[in-house]
């Protein structure tokens, strides 16, 4: 299966591959010359409105290796912060490729460990990446959680989220919430200094984003969470760590 490599997920592959220091760098540059992360975003998406056909499959072969996953389909997500009470959310499906890749997505690194729906007024879909090794950095994981954006929002890949996933047709005036679920926080101080540039960097993107016509209603919060260890009743419950 061939991927549909588009500028931003060739950045994202670049960034990985970068050391926290570099990162941190790489960052920084961003919120100072934030119009190229944006040009790259907009550039993926038409990219994929143009080449991707609307029949790809999200979900991973089911005769390929099989990954044990973390998150499933019923999984339900508690998170706290900001309230007495947690915000309960559902998953609707687990491990998904926005774009085709030979591997599964828990192996590559590309796509989404899981996505939920949040009811309300305007209903919300959530996209959550999930943290696959110590050394995944929030800033890495939330550019992975953009091109996710980037490539499920077009209006045909809506229709395809809704006929696979939701198996009922997702409302025009839908609205993307982004996961990024952090389970290994790291000591070190670049980590943590990581953590406030990349919300600083999410604060930024979702206000350049939103002043477009086109996506004005299109993206709703992003949110940096915490996994709890252990979990009880097939809960899995999470702390804010930040919310833009």
């Amino acid at each position: 299966m061939e991927s549909l490599v588009t500028p931003f997920r060739a950045h994202y592959e670049y960034c990985r591959a970068l050391d926290v220091e570099r990162q941190l760098h790489e960052c920084a540059d961003h919120l100072q010359h934030p119009d190229v992360l944006l040009m790259e975003f907009f550039e993926s998406y038409h990219q994929v409105e143009r080449e991707l056909r609307p029949d790809t499959a999200l979900r991973p072969d089911a005769d390929g290796e099989l990954v044990l996953e973390t998150f499933h389909e019923s999984l339900e997500l508690a998170i706290w912060g900001g309230a007495a009470e947690s915000e309960p959310l559902v998953c609707v499906s687990g491990s998904l490729s926005p774009v085709p890749d030979a591997d599964h997505p828990a192996l590559s690194h590309r796509g989404l460990e899981y996505v939920g729906m949040r009811d309300g007024t305007p209903p919300h879909l959530v996209l959550g990446v999930a943290q696959s090794d110590k050394d995944e950095t929030p800033y890495v994981m939330l550019l992975r959680a953009l091109n996710a954006f980037a490539e499920l929002s077009p209006p045909l890949r809506l229709v395809q989220l809704g006929r696979e996933l939701i198996r009922a047709p997702i409302p025009e005036d839908v609205r993307f919430d982004l996961h990024i679920a952090i389970t290994d926080l790291q000591p070190a101080p670049a980590w943590a200094a990581l953590i406030e540039l990349t919300r600083d960097l999410a604060e930024l993107f979702k206000r350049q984003v939103t002043a477009q016509p086109q996506f004005s209603d299109t993206l709703g919060r992003i949110e940096c969470l915490e996994i709890e260890p252990g979990g009880a009743g097939g809960i899995v419950a999470m702390d804010r760590l930040w919310s833009v």
